[in-house]
């Protein structure tokens, strides 16, 4: 690097630091010049002052809140709360969805042992297949045990129905 653009580049630091203008110009040449003075045998244009950064004053916190509030947290940790939160959320999504197929077969089973009871009240003569694959019919007391079995598979299918 140069000696000139080095002192250059401290003059600006150093102007820029003390709070004064940095002067612009080009010269006929074509070159152009910054400095903390104005131009020599010209007439001095404004200063060119670099952007401030002001600091935005932050609101006062709230008496009694914790030091975690919302403003204060990172990206990282704001990324990391919105992926538990959609987790959470789809966690409760499937939880609901297996509740409500519970429900259905619940339902489903208490209908059709509440239907497997109606046929065998309304019918006259009731039959199993039995380990040949011959039709067995029952007598009144293995009928009247298929009832009761029956009643209790409906207590435990539509309980609360």
């Amino acid at each position: 690097m140069r000696p000139q653009a080095l002192l250059f580049a401290l003059l600006a630091v150093a102007t820029e630091a003390s709070g004064t203008g940095v002067y612009k110009w080009v010269d006929e040449k074509g070159v152009t010049h910054f400095s903390g003075s104005p131009p020599p045998g010209q007439q001095a244009p404004k200063p060119q002052k670099a952007p401030e950064v002001q600091s935005q004053p932050q609101p006062a916190s709230p008496a009694g809140s914790d030091a975690a509030s919302p403003a204060a947290k990172s990206w990282q940790e704001k990324e990391a709360e919105f992926r538990q939160r959609q987790i959470d959320r789809d966690a409760a999504v499937r939880k609901q969805e297996q509740d409500e197929a519970a429900a259905k077969r619940l339902q489903r089973d208490c209908l059709i042992a509440r239907k497997r009871l109606e046929d065998i009240q309304n019918a006259n003569a009731v039959a199993r297949l039995d380990d040949r694959g011959e039709r067995v019919y029952l007598d009144d007391k293995a009928r009247a045990a298929e009832v009761q079995r029956r009643k209790q598979e409906i207590e435990a299918n539509c309980a609360g129905r």
